[in-house]
């Protein structure tokens, strides 16, 4: 029994434990109405979760890149630094739009947007995906 106690604590701790913070230095935090209205109005929409989570569904139109393989060079292939770019990923218990902004930041972007509710938000109000 004790056994089973402590598996549970830890997995608790690996799975679910994490709730990514309200707001990101140097991002502006948007929810999924703000985002939409962005998407309409043609801003980029940069997607950085792995390859597994995205084949199974991503905002219409969003730039793939996993945020553990992003570079300079390839981001600077996409969204120019001056450019508006919606980040985001899995939620709210998802740390990877947070690596990406606070990266992107370090480079000199400047119009970043941190789309904390991300893709599961965009789909549970019936927004344009692929």
């Amino acid at each position: 029994m004790k056994k089973l106690f402590v598996i549970c604590i830890m997995s608790l701790s690996l799975f679910g434990a994490y709730i990514a913070p309200m707001s990101v230095k140097g991002s502006i935090y948007v929810d999924s109405r703000a985002s939409y209205e962005l998407f309409q109005k043609g801003a980029k929409f940069l997607d950085v979760r792995p390859q597994g989570s995205i084949s199974r569904g991503k905002i219409k139109g969003a730039i793939e890149m996993y945020v553990g393989s992003m570079s300079l060079q390839k981001i600077m292939h996409f969204v120019k630094k001056d450019e508006p770019v919606v980040v985001y990923c899995n939620g709210q218990h998802c740390s990877l739009t947070p690596e990406a902004l606070i990266l992107m930041k370090s480079w000199g972007y400047t119009k970043l947007y941190y789309y904390r509710d991300g893709y599961p938000a965009w789909k549970h109000y019936g927004l344009p995906i692929e």
